[in-house]
């Protein structure tokens, strides 16, 4: 089969330079037509784990033109599991055209996917490799879905400009999986703050406070190298996920700057790691709490917790000169209802994780506005590294330092077999960020 896990990629992904190099040489400026005229529009997938799966059903039920012809993953495991749990279902069987030679598995498996003739990507690897897999898919002229967190360093940020222009340049259609933008309520609720109800803003609260990482615990099982292991349960590693301010938190992030219509200009925090350390935990800390400044003064007070038996709370909360309101509470933002729930209504607007998908169909297809969410995807996902930042530090820091760092998290070369930036002691537990010690930026 093509693209085996020992033909891997030696030299580490570009992050910048490299990046704005590849979309240099670009393609014809007209935008990109999709199936050479046909009304079939053909996406892979990229990354084919749990939420990676989720988002390839949800882009499938978007259309009845919808048809997927490709898959990517590191792993060929579980490209063959997304597989198998994608055809037991009867409505996307008939949408589903995937043969071994359309099945890549390694770590440049996604670039033999974009020489296939899709024309939608959906991108859900581990969040690390995210921008230079977004710069490749935009040079090859694909419209893209895109998990978030877009980045977890300042390089990767920088990368997502430039590929953010090129998409624009291209009329790409881009979504980003930060599923709030496409959610009624969210809509309703940042409309009623444009028109004046609340007042001014004063301040905003946001909460990302559950019990535990579901990926946590997990060690590594005998036979296994370090970097599979790493890669494999990369929910535990900051230079994989960015921590938990990153991967999870970027939702309630990225509504406060929603709110705002901008990006902090400074931030400071606190956090640590209290209860997940030792073996099976990886690097990232349990819980941080940053205060973020918008221009003007307007503070946001973030809070990230991992840690079991604590007040659960994930919730955005705008207060105002006349009134304060809460935009969305629990975890999807419909209170204590669960994704199985939301993926059961059919009202518009209702099930956020489809609606984002069809809209992106209708951009694509021209059906509907035009859509290119790459720019707030790459801002908010660079305001959650510059709370990391922060907290890691235990400094002020600045939105430019933060944007100008040349702190890259990962590794030096990319194999199975290599060694991954950060090693366990002797005892399986991992190092952790120290407050005053540890360079951030």
């Amino acid at each position: 089969m093509p693209n085996q896990l020992s033909q891997h990629r030696n030299t580490p992904p570009s992050h910048g330079a490299g990046s704005a190099a590849a979309l240099a040489a670009g393609f014809s400026v007209a935008r990109f037509a999709h199936g050479a005229g046909s009304d079939t529009v053909k996406i892979a997938l990229i990354g084919c784990g749990n939420r990676g799966t989720g988002a390839c059903r949800e882009s499938l039920l978007a259309a009845d033109s919808v048809k997927l012809i490709a898959v990517a993953d590191l792993f060929a495991d579980r490209a063959k599991a997304s597989l198998a749990n994608l055809t037991k279902y009867d409505e996307l069987r008939p949408k589903i055209d995937v043969p071994d030679q359309r099945q890549f598995f390694g770590f440049d498996a996604y670039r033999n996917v974009l020489q296939t003739e899709v024309d939608l990507v959906l991108l859900a690897t581990p969040p690390h490799f995210r921008p230079d897999q977004y710069t490749a898919a935009v040079t090859a002229g694909k419209h893209v879905f895109m998990e978030k967190p877009c980045c977890i360093d300042a390089p990767g940020y920088r990368a997502l400009l430039a590929a953010n222009e090129e998409a624009r340049r291209r009329k790409l259609s881009v979504v980003v999986g930060l599923q709030r933008r496409h959610q009624s309520n969210y809509l309703e609720g940042i409309q009623r703050i444009r028109d004046g109800e609340i007042g001014e803003v004063l301040f905003l609260r946001t909460y990302f406070n559950v019990m535990g990482g579901g990926r946590a615990g997990q060690t590594k099982p005998d036979g296994m190298s370090e970097m599979e292991y790493q890669l494999r349960y990369w929910g535990m590693f900051a230079w994989l996920c960015g921590d938990h301010i990153v991967e999870q938190s970027t939702h309630e992030i990225d509504v406060a700057n929603w709110v705002m219509d901008d990006h902090p200009v400074r931030a400071q925090g606190m956090g640590g790691r209290q209860v997940r350390f030792g073996p099976g935990n990886g690097t990232f800390w349990d819980h941080h709490a940053v205060e973020f400044e918008y221009p003007g003064g307007v503070r946001l007070f973030a809070q990230a917790r991992q840690q079991a038996a604590t007040w659960v709370q994930v919730s955005d909360n705008i207060h105002g000169t006349k009134e304060s309101v809460t935009l969305g509470s629990g975890p999807w933002g419909f209170g204590k209802l669960t994704p199985r729930d939301l993926r059961r209504r059919r009202e518009p607007g209702a099930n956020p994780y489809q609606q984002e998908h069809l809209d992106l169909v209708a951009s694509i297809r021209g059906d509907g506005p035009y859509r290119c969410e790459g720019d707030y995807g790459a801002t908010s996902s660079m305001t959650a590294v510059m709370g990391r930042m922060a907290t890691y530090s235990g400094n002020l820091v600045t939105w430019d330092e933060a944007t100008q760092s040349e702190v890259r998290l990962g590794p030096q070369q990319y194999s199975l077999d290599a060694e991954p930036p950060v090693l366990p002691d002797a005892d399986g537990s991992y190092p952790a960020a120290m407050p005053g010690i540890t360079k951030a930026w």
